[in-house]
């Protein structure tokens, strides 16, 4: 795979972030601003966060279908598939990243 370096690094920037993430949302740390729009942004900020794990993972599983098992036979599946596992990678790092950037650029 030619971006396994840029791939592994999302990857595991994306599970770093979401035990961060973890760790700051879950602990009594108070995250609130007492504005209804910011608070119910960081809500739904979160909650994509939490559940888009089990959703990327299936495409990821699909992603690397489609890399190993077609990309063996067909060229043009083969790049198909590392466009998606890498693209995966980033848009989860992205994902994790997104609730704690808001965060921090909210609260100050």
């Amino acid at each position: 795979m030619v971006y396994k370096k840029v791939t592994t690094v999302a990857i595991i920037l994306a599970v770093l972030f979401a035990i961060l993430s973890g760790f700051v949302f879950g602990a009594s740390i108070d995250v609130t601003t007492n504005d209804q729009v910011y608070d119910s942004f960081l809500k739904i900020l979160v909650k994509i966060q939490r559940y888009s794990w089990p959703v990327v993972t299936l495409v990821f599983i699909y992603a690397l279908y489609e890399y190993y098992v077609i990309g063996s036979e067909m060229l043009e599946r083969k790049v198909t598939g590392q466009r998606l596992i890498v693209g995966i990678a980033l848009f989860m790092s992205v994902l994790q990243a997104l609730p704690l950037i808001y965060a921090f650029i909210v609260l100050k």
